[in-house]
Parts: C-alpha cells; sequence; structure tokens
C-alpha cells in the first residue's frame, strides 16, 4: 500500500467546545467534493459545532510531535447518516477531492491483508496518524433492526478514535470498509 499522500484524506472529527476542540473521531474525504465518512456513532448524530480538524503534520513518513496540537478547523455538518450501519456523511462547504478507489467488503476475501489508517486515542488528544497491518479473519451478516448488513471481522485491536477509520486492501489500495467497532443501535 502506498502511504504517501494519506495524510491529505484522512483526519479528526472534533467539535467546538468552549475549552477549544473536541476530538472524536477518525474521518475520512471522499471522492466527491466536501464529503467526508466516519462512523455515526463518532458525531453521535449531533450536527452541534461539527468540524473536521486539519493538523497538516500527519505524514506518516516522518516523526510527529506529539506535543503540537495545532491545526486548523472547517466547520462540517452531517450531510446523511444510516444509524443502522453506523455510517454518517458530513460535507464541508469548500469543496476538497480525494483520488480514493472505492470497493466495499465483496472485494476481500478472507486472510486478505489490509491497512487501517486513523487517529487512534485522539479523544485524548493524541492526534498521530497511525498505520496498522490486519488479515481478514471472517466475513458476517450482522442484524440491526430487522436488516442484514456486510461485516468484516479483523484481527486487530483498535482503539478510541480509529471510528470511522478507512480499511484499505494492501494488494492495491482500494478503500474496503470502515472501522465502527461493534456498535449495536438502541
Amino acid at each position: 500500500m502506498e502511504i504517501t499522500g494519506l495524510d491529505k484524506v484522512i483526519y479528526t472529527v472534533g467539535r467546538i467546545t468552549p475549552n477549544g476542540v473536541n476530538l472524536l473521531g477518525t474521518c475520512f474525504l471522499l471522492n466527491k467534493d466536501g464529503l467526508f465518512a466516519t462512523a455515526s456513532h463518532v458525531t453521535n448524530n449531533d450536527n452541534n459545532n461539527l468540524v473536521i480538524f486539519v493538523s497538516g503534520k500527519t505524514d506518516l513518513n516522518t516523526y510527529q510531535d506529539t506535543s503540537d496540537n495545532q491545526g486548523q478547523t472547517v466547520p462540517a455538518s452531517i450531510y446523511k447518516v444510516d444509524p443502522v450501519r453506523d455510517i454518517c456523511i458530513l460535507k464541508i462547504d469548500n469543496p476538497a477531492k480525494a483520488n480514493l478507489q472505492i470497493g466495499g467488503s465483496d472485494d476481500v476475501k478472507v486472510t486478505d491483508n489490509l491497512g487501517v489508517v486513523g487517529f487512534p486515542h485522539c479523544v485524548n488528544g493524541r492526534n498521530i496518524l497511525t498505520f496498522q497491518n490486519t488479515v481478514v479473519g471472517a466475513k458476517v451478516l450482522i442484524e440491526s433492526s430487522g436488516i442484514k448488513s456486510k461485516h468484516l471481522i479483523l484481527n486487530i485491536q483498535t482503539r478510541p478514535g480509529q471510528s470511522g477509520s478507512p480499511i484499505f486492501r494492501l494488494s492495491d489500495s482500494r478503500l474496503v470498509g470502515m472501522i465502527i467497532g461493534s456498535y449495536v443501535p438502541g
């Protein structure tokens, strides 16, 4: 997988509070103008004061400074939500483009090598873009609200903040999924 340039499509989503930006999880730019994907539980389906946090210092090929919390915020709003599948699409006013090859869980098989790129522990103020290797352990159907959805079971331990992280097939860098965890809507 080519990791150069992922820092230009993978960001954190946050919420402006009286004490500054509260980072909520990972999001990534889709190949449509100004649209980002994350897990709906990251935003809690609350549109108030949402932002995309852009630090500009998240190149995976360099040392990232854990004490540098500087960055810009770009106002974002919830565009679409699928609470059953835990998907939230965010929109920003200023169009941005990504060149992601988008696929899905049908594009992978058990034992395929995948890469997860996101911000584990960003909810604790650690805004460090991190790459992890994993393998598909199983493909399953999970029923929620009477709807069965396709999921990948990954042989990986995720951390708070990684929800919304994109999952890429390593053989061709195709986007095949997103980390949502074991979220189950009420």
